[in-house]
Order: structure tokens, then sequence, then C-alpha cells
């Protein structure tokens, strides 16, 4: 097993640029299920689900923030364009 200390800077920025670009994804969808949730379901049903929800989307978010600590401003990585094809 590789070692962060094994890793270049180049490639932490670059996992750090994957893992923020999942963690935006994931609190986008979130945020989609709760207006789902506004929209469907009926009071009691609605409430549990929306606090779960929250819990989940307060975690995402808390992960983003962290990680976002590291990344190097002026590191310029466009990951969508990483994995496009020429």
């Amino acid at each position: 097993m590789l070692t962060k200390a094994d890793m270049s800077d180049r490639d932490f920025q670059k996992l750090l640029q994957v893992a923020l670009t999942d963690l935006g994804l994931r609190q986008t969808m979130l945020e989609n299920r709760v207006s789902e949730v506004n929209e469907e379901m009926r009071s009691l049903e609605k409430d549990d689900q929306l606090d779960k929800l929250d819990m989940q989307l307060r975690a995402v978010r808390q992960d983003y923030d962290h990680y976002r600590q590291f990344v190097n401003p002026d590191f310029k990585l466009d990951v969508a364009d990483q994995y496009r094809e020429s």
C-alpha cells in the first residue's frame, strides 16, 4: 500500500479535485431529493425524510469544506475535461 508521502503534489491536488467534484454532485443530488420530498410526501413522512436528508447534506458540506482547505488555488485542473473523449 502506498502512503500520501508516495504521492506527488500534482496527484494530491488532482485527488482533491476529484473528491470535491464528487461531493459537489452528491450535494446537488441531495438538494434535488429534498425538493422532491417537499412536493411528494405527507407531513410525518416528509419530516422524517427531510431530517435524514438534512443530516446527509450537513455531512457532505462538512467534508467539502474540510477538503477544500487543502486545495492549492494555483493548481488548475478541469476534472470533467480530464476524462472527456478526444
